[in-house]
């Protein structure tokens, strides 16, 4: 069985629903709520959820991160957030290669295979799918706890912020909407496509995305969860 790596995923939509609420400080945000994702976008997307946003700022939105964090986050992560914020709130390049750095070798040091990370075209980079076909129950869930432990050491947060940086600098809280203005944009899709017609593009096998590189992107960079159509899964207990 080829998994793919949820658990961030997740995240983004608590986090959502944190900052609606007003409160701050959790790893990852994203993905938009059911019945913002299958509104209507007769006219621009992004407006579709009100002009609802994560933080006023992504500047105040890290240094929320700071505050929240309870010891998860690695010093590393840390003080490159710290100086995003000193930076107005953007992420440097080589902070984030760094982050994706530390991610593999605590893979890597928890026992696991070094894994050949996915890089789309903007830069940013994500975990592939895992086959854990010949693993155990037991090994499985371990290797789903040790993906969260090094996850949140080294990338949620920052990864977070980099895709936010270059994907939804408005900060929308509505992720599908983000993602239809980018295809919009980069004329992917035409400009009456909906975000209703991307929630059914996204679960068919035929939707012209995962197999475009600027599609993908923009995807990605929106904080929607896609598997590139030409993925190599990785082999973790090799």
């Amino acid at each position: 069985m080829s998994i793919r790596h949820m658990h961030r995923t997740a995240a983004f939509a608590l986090c959502i629903s944190v900052a609606l609420t007003g409160c701050a400080g959790c790893g990852a945000p994203g993905g938009a709520s059911q019945s913002d994702s299958s509104a209507s976008s007769s006219s621009s997307a992004s407006t579709q959820n009100n002009g609802a946003k994560i933080a006023p700022t992504l500047k105040d939105y890290i240094q929320s991160l700071l505050d929240a964090d309870k010891g998860t986050m690695s010093d590393q992560q840390r003080s490159a957030l710290e100086r995003a914020v000193q930076n107005d709130g953007k992420v440097s390049r080589s902070d984030y290669e760094r982050a994706w750095s530390d991610y593999r070798q605590c893979i890597v040091d928890k026992g696991y295979s070094v894994p050949e990370l996915q890089r789309y075209s903007s830069g940013v980079y994500a975990l592939p799918s895992y086959d854990t076909s010949k693993a155990t129950r037991e090994q499985t869930s371990k290797l789903s706890e040790d993906l969260v432990t090094c996850d949140q050491l080294h990338i949620t947060n920052i990864d977070t912020v980099y895709k936010l940086q270059i994907g939804n600098p408005t900060l929308s809280t509505n992720s599908s909407a983000v993602a239809v203005d980018c295809l919009r944009r980069e004329n992917v899709k035409p400009k009456s496509y909906t975000v209703e017609q991307l929630e059914k593009d996204l679960v068919s096998d035929h939707n012209g995305l995962t197999n475009n590189a600027k599609a993908l992107d923009c995807l990605v960079t929106s904080g929607v969860n896609v598997t590139p159509a030409d993925e190599t899964p990785w082999q973790p207990f090799q």
